[in-house]
């Protein structure tokens, strides 16, 4: 199971190790706490381009990665205290007629070598036309969304 999103026991759908650099450490000596929101944007944009969904010029993009985020809510339970990798767990929480809630769980290698959980969270986008205003998704993205919600097993819609 993966990124609770609020108490809800999920299945994650995607990982991917993303670089902590340097120069996101601040005065203590950890990453801060405004990196995460980037380090989840990676590894969404990395889902999205593991499924075909590139990231192109915004007229070629798929109408389906054509949002905004809504609401962003994490909560950190140990800090990054080196650069490195950390994990980012991608889960498909739930699918609303235009929202998509998205989870995430962030993990980095302790001093012994076992996984350190270091925050956990969810992340709310609404699918959007050109002008900004919120439209549901399509058929085939709803598709996909239960299937990833599912952990991605099996065939792929």
């Amino acid at each position: 199971m993966g990124p609770s999103g609020r108490g809800v026991a999920v299945t994650v759908c995607f990982t991917f190790d993303s670089p902590v650099f340097f120069d996101e450490m601040d005065a203590l000596g950890v990453m801060h706490n405004s990196r995460f929101a980037v380090h989840i944007e990676r590894a969404q944009s990395a889902l999205f381009e593991h499924l075909g969904y590139g990231w192109t010029a915004l007229s070629e993009r798929h109408e389906d990665i054509n949002y905004v985020v809504r609401d962003i809510s994490l909560g950190f339970t140990a800090p990054v205290s080196s650069p490195g990798l950390m994990r980012v767990e991608v889960s498909a929480v739930r699918l609303g007629r235009t929202s998509a809630t998205w989870g995430y769980r962030c993990a980095v290698a302790g001093p012994d070598g076992a996984e350190v959980q270091v925050a956990e969270g969810t992340r709310v986008v609404v699918k959007v036309d050109g002008s900004g205003t919120p439209v549901p998704w399509t058929d085939s993205f709803r598709a996909l969304f239960a299937w990833l919600s599912a952990g991605a097993q099996g065939s792929r819609p």
